[in-house]
């Protein structure tokens, strides 16, 4: 899917698929986003830079106005 971050968010992602880094920048534009085999939401910034989010804290992002899905 595809989403859109409306304003830029330092948010705790992921490099190399193993190493967990505190912050990353995600400035706001548009973003695709993948369901994962064990049910997070994966929003990919860079081909090596993501952040992983359950259904509810993406709902949540969703709902405060933060994410804007584009296209499912």
């Amino acid at each position: 899917m595809r989403i859109k971050i409306t304003k830029s968010l330092v948010l705790n992602a992921q490099i190399h698929e193993t190493e967990t880094i505190p912050e990353a920048l995600f400035p706001e534009g548009e973003y695709l986003a993948n369901l994962t085999p064990d049910g997070k939401i994966e929003v990919i910034n860079t081909k090596k830079i993501k952040a992983l989010f359950s259904f509810s804290q993406f709902r949540d992002k969703v709902s405060q106005g933060d994410f804007v899905v584009m296209e499912a």
